[in-house]
């Protein structure tokens, strides 16, 4: 294979790209085939709850980095604009974009995102010029208010160009940020009250433009990780806000949220959790459609032909291989191809083939501490997950974070390992005693 070509598919193999539904590369997992190959159509779920929904919706959806969630949503925000059904004005937040995720945050961070977010998406539906007519909006009276209400605001280091910049400076200034938040929490309910009168008003101007309604989807909150050294006091502060049902958090349009996966063994109630691509059943008999979706999502990828010069001539032997050690998650079947096409010399040798899941057994093994064994065995086995105390939560987080535990369904939800933590030593003793009989106390020894 020439370096042109070679490269060319390794860039069409960033594992980190989130798809536009219109990109030939996008597969529509639930909509191929005729089976569900994750329980149901996602899209169709979500967007049937609020379509159909009078009063406004709130709904917290989850998936692991990777799953499909982002390109699902980018999916479900083209479903509802359709002006020939739902004729919604969408508005996709990025957290990312909007947010320090590796800092705590606070409902007055996400209320403010928000608030920018639609006010933006109104502004460019009115063909209006978003930089000037913000400057005169909603921020500004806000920043204004809190001018006046803390008087050291807007001097110094606490200054910003102005209040349609409010969301970007909090962003990247923690004490300007920490002021803010220290602001509004004083003021929490006549802020939320005046926020939620703004969005009323903002939904008229959409119904003004021939729209039904506005929708807010809240992208990239479940990447509320922090780093290493906080990764608590974070995953703290996203179950802090959305925990109870969240009531600050209910708006008077319908709204979507992402929250961390970590937040499920909190109990939290109704959240819509994404699945993998199912390649087994509950007993661990084949899957065949989920097989057959997952190689059309790697030749969405890389076309046959192409692939065949990769893997050689036992292609097909190899691509099953290595959609099995995927575990039917997608952001892994594309990093393994990624790496299979970044080798100097194709098409694959065993050991090259084989080097890609041992680089992946180790990566895992990198993330999976001695005192999670016991934890994952169980998940095997049980097919569950739980947090068994407080201390086998903090494992259950961290190991779920992390993509050591995928989830499927197959009329009800279940977990399993991935591939590559199930062959890890540790993990392999912890389940073997797990299924070891237990000893009989009356038998003397």
């Amino acid at each position: 294979m020439d370096f042109a070509t070679q490269r060319k598919y390794y860039n069409r193999c960033h594992f980190l790209e989130s798809l536009a539904p219109s990109d030939e590369r996008n597969l529509d997992i639930d909509g191929y085939g005729t089976e569900k190959v994750r329980g149901i159509n996602w899209v169709e779920r979500l967007g049937r709850r609020i379509e159909m929904s009078d009063p406004p919706v709130f709904i917290l959806f989850t998936g692991l980095p990777g799953s499909g969630k982002s390109t699902e949503l980018r999916r479900l925000s083209e479903r509802l604009a359709d002006p020939d059904c739902a004729n919604f004005l969408p508005v996709l937040v990025d957290g990312e974009k909007m947010l320090d995720l590796t800092n705590p945050v606070d409902i007055p961070d996400v209320i403010a995102a928000i608030l920018f977010a639609v006010e933006e998406a109104v502004l460019k539906a009115e063909g209006k010029d978003t930089d000037k007519a913000m400057g005169e909006g909603y921020f500004q009276r806000l920043w204004n208010w809190l001018c006046r209400t803390d008087l050291d605001l807007g001097k110094g280091e606490l200054s910003i160009p102005g209040g349609a910049k409010l969301v970007a400076e909090m962003r990247t200034r923690p004490s300007l940020r920490r002021r803010v938040r220290s602001i509004i929490s004083s003021h929490l309910s006549s802020f939320l009250s005046e926020a939620r009168n703004e969005l009323v008003l903002l939904e008229d101007r959409a119904r003004q433009l021939g729209r039904s309604r506005l929708v807010v989807i809240f992208d990239s909150l479940e990447k509320l990780r922090g780093t290493s050294g906080n990764w608590e006091e974070v995953l703290a502060s996203a179950e802090r806000i959305f925990a109870g049902g969240a009531p600050h958090l209910h708006l008077p349009v319908h709204v979507l949220y992402t929250i961390p996966t970590a937040l499920v063994s909190r109990r939290f109630e109704d959240v819509s959790f994404l699945p993998m691509i199912k390649l087994a059943n509950f007993d661990g008999s084949p899957f065949a459609p989920g097989v057959t979706a997952a190689r059309e999502l790697v030749r969405r990828r890389i076309p046959d032909d192409v692939l065949a010069e990769v893997l050689g001539p036992d292609c097909e032997a190899r691509i099953a291989e290595l959609i099995r050690w995927s575990g039917g998650y997608p952001r892994e079947i594309v990093r393994l191809l990624q790496s299979a096409l970044a080798n100097s010399h194709l098409p694959l040798s065993e050991p090259d083939f084989q080097r890609i899941f041992n680089e992946l057994k180790d990566a895992y093994r990198m993330i999976v501490t001695a005192d999670a064994f016991e934890w994952l065995a169980l998940v095997a086995k049980e097919r569950n997950y739980t947090a068994l105390n407080d201390g086998h939560r903090q494992i259950a987080d961290q190991m779920l974070l992390n993509n050591a535990v995928l989830r499927y369904v197959n009329g009800e939800s279940w977990f399993n390992l991935h591939p590559a933590v199930a062959e890890i030593p540790g993990v392999k003793t912890a389940l073997a005693a797990l299924a070891a009989p237990a000893a009989d106390p009356d038998v003397q020894q």
